[in-house]
């Protein structure tokens, strides 16, 4: 093989390589979120808004009659104070670590299944802090 094929074929090959990371689908995903640089407030409306309307529910997870809860459009009144498969409110006002959903996120020993997102990396530790002191700051609908 001569040299300038190879310098071409050696340069494609780093080309593609390199572009890869950068290629996204055309809906969002997980991993927009994960990569996003938009601050998750502590309040109900960022939290429907940036983590469930763009992972949990566009996953297609919990959207209506796939997986309980459904958590598109405005998943307020499904979750806060609502009891779980497990017995435990989804949302515990002030108690997060009496919240199922924040025990989903962190993946803890108490909970069905395995930790959310679901065969995907987990929620950037800022996200889940978050919702943490959303929940422990009473869970209010703001």
């Amino acid at each position: 093989m001569n040299k300038p094929l190879l310098l071409v074929a050696m340069f494609i090959t780093v080309l593609f390589y390199s572009c890869k990371e950068h290629i996204v689908e055309s809906t969002t995903s997980i991993d927009q979120i994960l990569t996003s640089n938009d601050a998750i407030n502590a309040t109900f409306s960022d939290i429907q808004s940036k983590v469930f309307n763009k992972s949990c529910a566009l996953s297609g997870c919990h959207i209506t009659g796939i997986q309980f809860p459904n958590l598109s459009g405005n998943a307020y009144n499904v979750i806060v104070g609502k009891v779980s498969s497990n017995n435990l409110n989804y949302i515990e006002p002030g108690n997060s670590s009496q919240s199922y959903l924040y025990l989903k996120l962190i993946g803890s020993n108490n909970i069905n299944g395995s930790r959310m997102p679901k065969n995907a990396p987990a929620l950037p530790q800022p996200i889940i802090d978050s919702i943490t002191v959303w929940i422990n700051n009473g869970a209010i609908n703001n």
